[in-house]
């Protein structure tokens, strides 16, 4: 029987130097794999500086459409901008706007184009897209993410449906999570990205922003024991000064664990291996 293989993949860089800089020492010193940029982040110069230095780094593009800023102009994307010309703050007005039919998928086609042209512009092999907040999975975004993979010659694409396991239900904390998830699942269930390849299983969802030392432990003994899993974590160091601090994300603690050296012998001692997102390619 094959080992378990892990991609452990850190989203958001590009976000602040902090999280550059968290994401770049759990690569180095830690268990991380992969990580996914994002091209109109306020440190995506400074992300693309340290990837140029550090080739092993698995990197995608983190594909956005809320709170931060966009790569193109209100003239270019104008129903996906609020009245400041910047993308909308909050997940949810984007929701209410796309459930109400006042997104335009060519301006999404647009915007998504030019984020990951500003990325292949730098001459990274990008080996993979995903979604900041999971976005690019809605029926009607997801095939132009797919379009445009096939565009690009991206040969994968995250599918962010977690299976739920009984350590996810122990802390009443999580419950709202939980729910978050069971929604993705079901717009996951509508149809996968034809063309595109995917890790078999994915998690990390239930503990977004929380994957501390203990809840690595767990997500690790709940492994699917054959496949290539993909685990979302978001490792940084600490920034008070952030504009994302009211997210309540633990990055440390996350840096922490992924770094952590008994972290490292369980996986050593249970045979994970872990891989990268162009591990796909072979499997």
């Amino acid at each position: 029987m094959q080992a378990p293989r892990l991609i452990v993949h850190a989203d958001d860089f590009g976000l602040s130097r902090s999280v550059n800089e968290g994401i770049l020492e759990a690569h180095c010193r830690g268990i991380l794999t992969s990580t996914s940029v994002m091209a109109s982040g306020e440190a995506f110069d400074h992300a693309i500086q340290l990837v140029r230095a550090t080739p092993a780094l698995d990197v995608g593009v983190h594909l956005t459409l809320t709170e931060e800023r966009s790569v193109l102009g209100c003239a270019d994307i104008p129903t996906l901008l609020n009245g400041l010309g910047v993308f909308h703050a909050n997940p949810g007005v984007f929701m209410q706007r796309y459930l109400s039919h006042r997104i335009s998928l060519d301006d999404v086609r647009r915007e998504f184009d030019a984020q990951i042209e500003r990325v292949a512009e730098q001459g990274l092999a990008i080996s993979h897209l995903d979604g900041h907040q999971h976005l690019h999975m809605l029926p009607g975004i997801r095939r132009v993410v797919g379009e445009l993979a096939k565009k690009y010659a991206i040969p994968a694409i995250r599918f962010p449906r977690e299976q739920l396991q009984g350590y996810m239900f122990r802390d009443v904390e999580n419950w709202s999570r939980l729910l978050q998830q069971c929604v993705l699942n079901c717009v996951c269930s509508i149809a996968a990205i034809p063309g595109a390849m995917q890790p078999d299983h994915f998690v990390g969802f239930a503990f977004g922003g929380k994957l501390t030392k203990a809840n690595l432990f767990k997500v690790l003994q709940s492994l699917p024991e054959t496949g290539i899993c993909e685990l979302m974590c978001h490792p940084g160091h600490p920034d008070p000064q952030s504009p994302r601090a009211h997210w309540g994300y633990r990055w440390q603690e996350e840096l922490e664990a992924l770094t952590d050296p008994g972290i490292r012998r369980y996986i050593e001692a249970h045979d994970i291996r872990l891989v990268s997102y162009a591990a796909l390619a072979n499997s």
